[in-house]
């Protein structure tokens, strides 16, 4: 389903004239000529129809709740590019990617092990969002140029460089407040406070990131904005495993 949507951005950003031969957030295989655009387009079908032949066999072990996970994600994977809603360029692209890549993820990846509903899982799917969110930021602060030469209204377009680059301190600082509140509210186990080992690497990255002037600097914060987002799900994992097993040995 990403491999899909990472089509459908490429051949609609290429088509509504978004993106040119040196653009940094496109892959550029159609201006290569590497690929056609027909060829680009059937690419992100074909994965999406694969996508779906796979789904299949979880609906019919585990319901309609599969089939409507399935649904939303394939309309946001289409549509986030495409007409009519062109979700990236009205400002929506994060909160679309917040709710595709952090909560139905993580929460669709629960279900398909454990059949019922849990808040815990939703609230597991909060502070990895919100850094998901900042890898979408970072990516729209990097083309902020880009975007505005075209008139994509990318948040940092509509609001200014200045509020992308404090709406990502916001989302990395955000993870991991909400984390500490979901600990405190009892969604998720203490274990899972080792997430804060990782918070030096979004300290520096907020630094670096607020402070910045050129290109370059967006790029090496685009590249720390992965490598936290990483770790921190790694190390959450890990904490509510450990969680786990000692619930079940105490």
């Amino acid at each position: 389903m990403q491999i899909g949507t990472n089509y459908f951005n490429e051949y609609f950003d290429y088509r509504y004239g978004l993106d040119h031969a040196g653009s940094l957030g496109a892959s550029t295989v159609i201006f290569r000529q590497e690929m056609t655009a027909n060829q680009v387009l059937g690419g992100g079908i074909a994965c999406i129809v694969l996508a779906a032949i796979m789904g299949l066999m979880l609906i019919s072990m585990l319901g309609p709740t599969i089939l409507l996970l399935g649904l939303i994600g394939i309309a946001v994977a289409y549509f986030y590019s495409a007409k009519p809603f062109k979700l990236a360029s009205r400002g929506l692209g994060d909160i679309m990617v917040y709710i595709a890549m952090g909560l139905l993820m993580t929460w669709g990846a629960y279900f398909v092990q454990i059949p019922h509903w849990s808040w815990k899982a939703v609230a597991a799917s909060v502070p990895i969002g919100l850094l998901i969110m900042a890898m979408m930021n970072m990516n729209n602060v990097r083309d902020y140029q880009d975007d505005k030469a075209v008139n994509k209204k990318t948040l940092p377009v509509r609001f200014g460089l200045k509020f992308g680059q404090r709406y990502h301190a916001c989302l990395l600082m955000g993870s991991y407040l909400t984390l500490t509140l979901l600990v405190l509210f009892g969604l998720l186990p203490w274990y899972c406070l080792i997430a804060w080992i990782t918070f030096p690497l979004a300290f520096v990255n907020v630094r670096s990131v607020l402070g910045a002037t050129d290109r370059m600097t967006f790029i090496i914060g685009m590249k720390r904005t992965s490598m936290l987002q990483l770790q921190f799900g790694l190390v959450l994992t890990l904490g509510l495993l450990v969680a786990t097993v000692v619930s079940r040995v105490l």
